[in-house]
């Protein structure tokens, strides 16, 4: 039966992939809109035009067609279409609250024969609730929306066998906890550049259609919350930094991940992407506050933002139940450096740390994993029997169990991030799966500059790369090959005892690219105490002293790291108290709090 369970589960991991996830569309043949904030609807009226269009079957299509009255009989077709979809009843949470979107937003467009169709298939289907943060924002606002629109029903009108008051009460206590536990001490599935979009589109349709006003009014503030967020670590179209859960595609090409539809249709700083979700917000009466447009986008001057988050719920090998996540970014206008501290702080999916650079080809990043693999990690997070675990995941989910994958937890990672530089110690002990550490370098580079490997001369070891405007200089502690491969090449390092350090600049800083690398290699290295105490000691370019012990202290000249200074947001915009329900976003004059404890905008 755990077996059962758990393909059942990873069935919907992967329709999680297929099926919102991919279908995103390039509009190349449609005009650019500019980037400016005033252009937001003209963005939505070229969303519009490709909906239109389309004969994709989406709710959210239909939705679209539906309410603005553009191909009804195609509509009503489609909308017959996704109800009679066999696989419905796995995919429970993404159909719930993408019906009630269509039902909620076709309104009179739809005949009443379908209506009692719709009615009736929540109690002839079971609708499977999943087992992640996602699934249930998305499952639970469908429920709720759908006991609020067939109120007084008994239990044999529904598939949970509740009553409508019953499948409402249950809804609003998530939906209420989640918001909760959000705004006190951060989400567990945070800052994905794959996830944030079933965040979001459930909130804006449940803001929308919500008939209770203090809920209506914080799905509101909850989209607020989420794309400020975003917005604080967004650079013209990418979701910059550590990430909790990210695919491998969208690590090694993050200007293509589906947040960058998000950011097209918000921020407008990259060219038009269709994603069906995002209509969540193009037909709805939701308007971002312009204070969010500028925190997106102005990256005029360089800033320091961190941010606390939650690690998942925590099943087995730990006595928290949720340990916190400390993250670190360091933004500019042509490059963002973030990471988090490392460990097993997410499942499978895991993205440290990585610079993102603003770039006109895909592959914009630049990072190192350990791709580990273990029962241990597993399980951490998923109720299964552990000895079957590690085999059914590798299984279904095809990346995990390869030596060449490029998203990780590790518990044998630690970082060390300050300002523009990073430190990354690997301590992998003998016999681990798998036991190297790999660096993605984009062929996408403009230059990539090396020496053979002298164990000697720390001045020779460093790797230069040049991307545009974004100058980085890759330190490894230990000896490496290079693995050619289509987009990248992989430096693999096979030492147990391992790391590197990276310092990024940007070209306004120095005067040529040659003068970047002259002052890299006359910065201060000591790795004497590396093999017996793991200790690794940096002077950085603008004098900053350094030091890192894997297992031990961070320090700062000669001050350790205190991630407990984090806050749960804290930088030039985002500002807020673990445990506040509160987060105030400024941006020069303007200043705007989110009050989730008054349910108060002021």
């Amino acid at each position: 039966m755990n077996k059962i369970c758990l393909s059942l589960f990873l069935f919907v991991v992967i329709m999680e992939t297929m099926y919102p996830l991919t279908v995103l569309y390039g509009a190349g043949n449609l005009p650019q809109t500019g980037s400016v904030r005033g252009n937001y609807q003209q963005r939505c009226n070229h969303l519009f035009a490709f909906t239109d269009s389309t004969k994709t079957e989406n709710y959210f299509y239909v939705a679209a067609k539906l309410h603005r009255r553009q191909d009804v009989p195609a509509a009503l077709r489609m909308l017959e279409n996704l109800l009679n979809d066999p696989s419905a009843s796995s995919r429970g949470m993404f159909v719930i609250y993408e019906l009630m979107a269509a039902y909620l937003y076709g309104g009179d467009m739809i005949p009443p024969a379908l209506t009692e169709k719709i009615r009736r298939s929540f109690a002839i289907r079971p609708l499977y609730r999943g087992d992640t943060e996602n699934h249930w924002v998305m499952y639970y606002t469908g429920l709720y929306l759908a006991a609020q629109t067939w109120n007084g029903l008994s239990g044999d009108h529904w598939y949970t066998g509740k009553s409508s008051a019953e499948n409402f009460t249950e809804a609003e206590g998530f939906l209420y906890d989640w918001i909760r536990t959000t705004t006190t001490i951060g989400q567990g599935e945070f800052d994905s550049p794959t996830y944030m979009i079933v965040y979001l589109a459930p909130m804006l349709i449940l803001q929308q259609f919500a008939a209770d006003p203090v809920l209506k009014k914080k799905a509101k503030m909850m989209v607020h919350y989420l794309l400020a967020d975003f917005a604080a670590e967004h650079l013209q179209g990418m979701y910059c930094g550590a990430h909790s859960r990210d695919y491998p595609f969208d690590a090694v090409e993050p200007k293509h991940a589906p947040s960058t539809g998000w950011a097209w249709l918000m921020f407008g700083q990259t060219e038009p992407v269709m994603r069906p979700e995002i209509l969540a917000a193009a037909l709805s009466d939701y308007h971002m506050p312009e204070l969010i447009y500028h925190i997106a986008t102005d990256r005029s001057k360089p800033y320091i933002h961190t941010e606390t988050k939650r690690v998942r719920n925590i099943i087995r090998f730990s006595k928290d139940r949720n340990p916190p996540v400390y993250k670190y970014d360091y933004m500019t206008k042509y490059f963002c450096l973030g990471s988090m501290q490392g460990g097993i702080l997410q499942p499978i999916q895991e993205h440290t740390w990585d610079v993102t650079f603003v770039s006109d080809k895909p592959n914009c990043t630049l990072f190192t994993v350990h791709p580990y693999i273990g029962e241990r990690e597993l399980g951490m997070f998923f109720p299964e029997e552990m000895k079957f675990t590690l085999a059914e995941v590798a299984h279904f989910h095809t990346y995990y169990g390869k030596e060449d994958k490029w998203v990780s937890s590790s518990p044998y990672e630690q970082t060390f991030q300050h300002k523009n530089i990073l430190i990354a110690l690997y301590n992998i002990p003998g016999g681990t799966q798998f036991e190297h550490i790999d660096g993605f370098f984009p062929k996408d580079l403009d230059e990539r500059i090396f020496q053979p490997f002298n164990e000697n001369s720390t001045a020779s070891r460093w790797i230069f790369c040049r991307a545009g405007k974004t100058y980085i200089a890759y330190f490894p502690l230990k000896r490496y090959r290079w693995i050619e491969e289509d987009i990248d090449w992989r430096l693999r390092s096979t030492d147990l005892k391992n790391g590197c350090i990276v310092e990024v600049a940007s070209a306004d800083d120095y005067p040529t690219f040659a003068a970047f690398r002259q002052q890299i290699k006359a910065n201060f290295i000591d790795m004497t105490d590396f093999n017996a105490k793991m200790t690794v000691k940096y002077i950085t370019s603008a004098g900053d002293n350094l030091q890192f012990t894997y297992g031990g202290q961070r320090m700062v000249n000669g001050r350790p790291l205190d991630f407990k200074s984090y806050k749960l947001f804290k930088g030039p915009f985002l500002h807020a108290e673990v445990g506040s329900g509160e987060l105030e976003m400024t941006y020069k004059d303007e200043k705007m709090i989110l009050d989730f404890n008054t349910v108060g905008i002021r």
